[in-house]
């Protein structure tokens, strides 16, 4: 009886190990069809200015009640969100961040990995410079198992940081990413780590097709907590228009 239960748990534990490997090669498989779909980029048009991130603030047209417009929304599965206008925005930073490796990504996924296809790290005023943020910031965008979508921030050495903690958080944001078109996603997996970015679009409340809130956004750089709007201070940024550099995607 014992050799059989043993053999039983063998067997059990052979499927078990089946069916991860399955998982993985098909989250793998995901993330490659992913990103072949958004793979051409094509320019629009040549800016004549270069964002500066350091003089360059997020700019934000919240908008009034009778304003606010739904956007259909169709995903990659086609299924239906509408997308609650809240505020017309554009943010200029450099990257310190950006994430589209969604652990599992057809395992674990949420409705809402499902709308926000990336996510990005910004900063900007005086700590958007490149040297600066080596020498004495470490940024990091994940997404954990428990379906949380976070920047981490840590320094090497607090005391030797020029700004403090307050500064930097009020000057960095973590921006779950909605393409306005395949064209806009192609552009945004262009985009590096220290790349100087200006992104257009709107800020979004999102629901399902049954009026069932998935997120809500931020409307405030300042928040930083859980019990904000943005459920941690995120915004949901509708984006119409990516621009790195001096060229313009739409």
């Amino acid at each position: 009886m014992d050799s059989i239960d043993l053999k039983e748990l063998r067997i059990i534990s052979y499927i078990a190990l089946i069916i991860l490997i399955l998982m993985i090669v098909n989250s793998f498989l995901g993330d490659i069809t992913f990103r072949i779909k958004y793979i051409n980029a094509k320019v629009t048009q040549t800016a004549n200015r270069i964002p500066n991130p350091k003089t360059d603030f997020p700019v934000q047209n919240t908008r009034k009640e009778e304003e606010q417009e739904f956007i259909k929304y169709y995903t990659q599965k086609r299924d239906i969100y509408a997308l609650k206008t809240m505020a017309d925005y554009s943010i200029s930073g450099l990257v310190v961040a950006t994430n589209t490796n969604f652990f599992l990504r057809d395992v674990l996924r949420t409705q809402f990995d499902e709308v926000c296809l990336m996510d990005i790290g910004l900063v900007w005023g005086e700590i958007a410079d490149k040297s600066y943020v080596k020498k004495h910031l470490r940024f990091k965008s994940t997404k954990t198992l428990g379906q949380a979508r976070q920047l981490s921030v840590s320094t090497p050495d607090y005391q030797a940081m020029p700004h403090k903690w307050g500064y930097v958080s009020n000057h960095m944001s973590h921006t779950h990413l909605i393409p306005g078109s395949v064209n806009v996603m192609s552009a945004l997996l262009k985009i590096k780590k220290y790349d100087i970015v200006k992104l257009d679009g709107y800020l979004v409340d999102i629901y399902t097709d049954k009026g069932e809130v998935v997120a809500k956004t931020s409307l405030s750089r300042g928040d930083n907590n859980a019990q904000s709007r943005g459920y941690g201070a995120c915004e949901d940024l509708y984006v119409t228009q990516v621009q790195i550099g001096n060229k313009i995607y739409r």
